[in-house]
């Protein structure tokens, strides 16, 4: 089980992958369906 401090490091790390993937389309606007499909991509790539 992972330590509080990991725990914040992880945290720090999928807020930081999001942040460049978003990043690559800097003038692109998102939709709220869009950023869930991103984000459950991403997390399905995470977990496997």
């Amino acid at each position: 089980m992972p330590t509080e401090k990991e725990i914040v490091i992880i945290q720090k790390a999928t807020v930081y992958d999001l942040k460049r993937i978003l990043k690559e389309s800097p003038g692109k606007t998102y939709t709220q369906e869009e950023i869930e499909k991103l984000l459950d991509a991403y997390i399905t790539g995470v977990e496997q």
